[in-house]
């Protein structure tokens, strides 16, 4: 929770504790800035023409967070990130509770792509504030969130159009599968359109699979020329085929060595994880052969058609990251390995 010793240092905020009891200007739930504070602080910057950037959060699967464990526990949640956000923003800017499971943080601390890159990035890593168990409520919740950001005056030198450049990153993260930050850059992002990256993002992506792997000559090119969509527009860095002789094959440079079965994690032909602590137990072998390359999360999906099981496809995530899988990463997943089961079962010899 801010003091009136710290907000004071900005002329808005000293200015307005001159009429507004430092309480008002709390968040009730999160003890972080209220929303027409922040949004007021914001303002005023822009009219002094003071540089910084401004960073909107929103927590991943919040929904299912207040459906499974009850709104007491989401509560909680809610007020230990704001806590974290705090410890973490330090004193170089100011946090705020934008609505729900959304936040806003001010921050002078860098106003270049460079910094700013290094400052969220730190937000993901050990220690910071997402990817990482929280416990709350006497539950134990694995906590990501997804990150946009835009620079003034760099940027947008207006109110709404830095936060319009600010929603369209936070949208291409979420088109993105969630739990990473985007920062506003010209070149990738000026072009794009929040409805489109709302509404066409999942149907593109598998039309773009698609399209690859009917392009591809054999089953390792097909993957490769498939996974690059997904790789795009989602949060997957690499892909490996478990073939029925349990082989561990890389589309890109062939055999790794053999694994065992995963079919008893299978649920419903998937299986995702965000810690390896289950897969170790069963896949001892596949789990040493994805953590010698640095991997911590994997998601299995199963190629087959009724009767017959043609191996697996594993997808790993960025290196060093404990991923929650989102729903349309499944989707995408269940579709490439089943366009796989499909061509091998035409191509049996």
């Amino acid at each position: 929770m801010y003091s009136a010793d710290y907000l004071s240092r900005y002329p808005f905020f000293r200015d307005v504790l001159q009429t507004v009891p430092l309480n008002v200007m709390h968040d009730a739930l999160t003890g972080l800035v209220a929303r027409s504070y922040i949004l007021r602080f914001i303002q005023s910057l822009i009219h002094d023409e003071t540089p910084f950037s401004l960073i909107i959060i929103d927590l991943d699967n919040f929904k299912s967070i207040n459906d499974n464990y009850g709104h007491r526990t989401g509560d909680a949640m809610l007020e230990s990130v704001a806590a974290d956000l705090t410890r973490f923003v330090g004193e170089d800017g100011v946090a705020g509770r934008f609505g729900g499971d959304e936040f806003l943080i001010v921050y002078f601390g860098s106003t270049d792509y460079d910094g700013m890159h290094n400052f969220l990035d730190a937000m993901y890593a050990e220690g910071g504030v997402f990817r990482k168990n929280l416990r709350v409520a006497g539950k134990v919740i694995f906590s990501t969130a997804t990150v946009g950001c835009a620079i003034y005056p760099k940027d947008a030198d207006s109110f709404d159009g830095l936060f319009a450049l600010s929603d369209k990153t936070l949208y291409r993260g979420k088109s993105k599968g969630r739990n990473c930050f985007i920062i506003y850059v010209p070149e990738k992002h000026a072009h794009l359109e929040i409805p489109k990256l709302a509404q066409r993002s999942l149907y593109d992506t598998f039309a773009r699979m698609a399209e690859g792997f009917d392009r591809g000559r054999d089953v390792s090119e097909k993957l490769r020329l498939a996974f690059v969509s997904v790789q795009d527009n989602m949060r997957m860095q690499r892909l490996f085929l478990i073939d029925s002789d349990m082989r561990l094959i890389d589309p890109e440079s062939g055999i790794l060595g053999h694994v065992e079965s995963p079919e008893a994690l299978m649920r419903n032909g998937l299986y995702a994880c965000h810690t390896f602590e289950e897969l170790e137990q069963s896949c001892p072998a596949l789990t040493k052969a994805l953590s010698s390359m640095h991997f911590e999360s994997v998601m299995l999906t199963q190629a087959a058609r009724p009767g017959r099981a043609f191996g697996y496809l594993a997808f790993c995530p960025e290196v060093r990251t404990m991923h929650i899988w989102q729903e349309s990463e499944c989707a995408a997943a269940f579709f490439l390995a089943r366009m796989l089961a499909v061509y091998l079962e035409q191509h049996e010899t």
